[in-house]
């Protein structure tokens, strides 16, 4: 067998060939990083909204929330015992499924309870002009009315 020698001028052109390709190689990946950084900064920028108006207590949600609420007037009761209802005695609204929780804000300080098929739940207090949780994980759809405490009628808005 025969053993070729390599000059050194070949020995340098091949190796700096051989480092060229290293730098086209590092250049590539910095090129592929940066891109993948970058579309993750786009992915964060774009799911972060949505998962926060998923969330409660976020601006995002209360916007969507409140600003789907409607106005109420609530019938007045007829005497002792007989208490003001939203909407009137034997109609029945139904959760519009923005928000995940009734939510009303009463023109005049209120005593106020959810009813439902099964059962009238607990009297919150409802402050006059402030958002108030008055049941909370309702259900899109579910049916219900509202009891104020006493007969004077009562008006405001109400978000579910």
């Amino acid at each position: 067998m025969t053993h070729r020698s390599v000059s050194p001028v070949c020995r340098l052109v091949h190796g700096y060939a051989h480092e060229q390709q290293e730098e086209v190689i590092i250049t590539t990946n910095r090129r592929v990083a940066a891109t993948l950084i970058s579309a993750a900064a786009v992915l964060t920028a774009l799911t972060v909204p949505a998962q926060a108006a998923s969330t409660h207590s976020s601006g995002a949600q209360a916007v969507s929330c409140y600003g789907s609420a409607r106005s109420y007037s609530a019938e007045a009761g007829s005497g002792a015992g007989d208490n003001a209802h939203w909407p009137k005695r034997g109609q029945w609204t139904k959760v519009k499924g923005n928000c995940s929780d009734i939510n009303i804000k009463t023109n005049q300080t209120r005593k106020v309870r959810v009813c439902t098929h099964s059962k009238c739940h607990g009297w919150v207090n409802a402050k006059a002009g402030v958002w108030t949780v008055i049941f909370k994980n309702s259900t899109k759809g579910a049916q219900y009315y509202l009891q104020f405490n006493g007969t004077k009628t009562n008006s405001g808005t109400i978000a579910d």
